[in-house]
């Protein structure tokens, strides 16, 4: 008898009670995570018979879940009927970091107007972690999504928050490759550090300029990761021999 491997970076992951929770939703965020993280590379095929197999749920859960992710366009159809992973190229980081600066520049603007001594000394303690955890990247994201995560908050402009969450799945995974540019080095805490202190100013049109600035950079690192990869990889995606099956 022989058993259906996993796709490439997909151990076998139990969903143990989320299971019984949402077992579509457990799916969902789990194969969201792996893709954001790079865990499922660009141009992975996935299918059903797979990925039910390695997470110990039925079918439809995973078709449920898949039909999600191609809601967020994070998987892509292929003709055949089966689905990858969304690619990653320059043109596409390029359009979405212009958006997110657009988006992220109105709501600083937006929370330096609302901000209170009390928020001002949250953003620079927030500033300050990062500093101390630069050498770790995993780290450095946290933090870093916290510090605008606060500043989304305080903003309080909903109709920015809801075209955020559009694009989030892919903010983040072009993030994730910016943020390897900058490990050991201070550029993400500068930046940063020029947002608070624009808040600290009370000066929304240097907050809106700062974020835009420090999106723009992270635009220009996320770039410079892709033409690395892109010079690295000769031919087009292939197939992963253990995820051929279609379901």
């Amino acid at each position: 008898m022989t058993t259906t491997p996993a796709p490439v970076g997909l151990a076998a992951e139990p969903l143990g009670g989320a299971r019984r929770q949402s077992g579509a939703r457990a799916v969902y965020d789990l194969l969201r995570t792996r893709i954001i993280d790079g865990t499922l590379v660009p141009g992975e095929r996935l299918t059903e018979p797979v990925l039910s197999a390695r997470l110990g749920v039925s079918r439809t859960p995973v078709r449920e879940a898949v039909r999600m992710l191609q809601a967020e366009a994070l998987v892509v159809e292929l003709p055949t009927g089966g689905v990858r992973v969304a690619p990653l190229d320059l043109a596409d980081a390029r359009r979405v970091y212009e958006v997110r600066a657009r988006l992220e520049g109105l709501l600083a603007r937006d929370a330096c107007q609302r901000a209170r001594p009390g928020d001002v000394a949250r953003l620079e303690r927030l500033v300050s972690l990062m500093d101390a955890v630069r050498d770790h990247e995993d780290e450095v994201l946290r933090v870093g999504a916290q510090f605008h995560g606060e500043i989304e908050a305080l903003a309080d402009n909903r109709w920015c928050s809801a075209l955020l969450r559009q694009i989030r799945g892919h903010v983040d995974r072009y993030r994730t490759l910016a943020a390897r540019g900058r490990v050991g080095t201070t550029d993400h805490v500068d930046e940063h550090r020029a947002v608070a202190a624009a808040f600290a100013a009370g000066d929304p049109a240097a907050a809106e300029a700062a974020m835009i600035a420090h999106i723009d950079r992270s635009a220009a690192l996320a770039e410079h990761a892709l033409r690395a990869t892109n010079d690295t990889t000769t031919g087009p995606a292939t197939d992963h021999p253990a995820t051929t099956d279609e379901s």
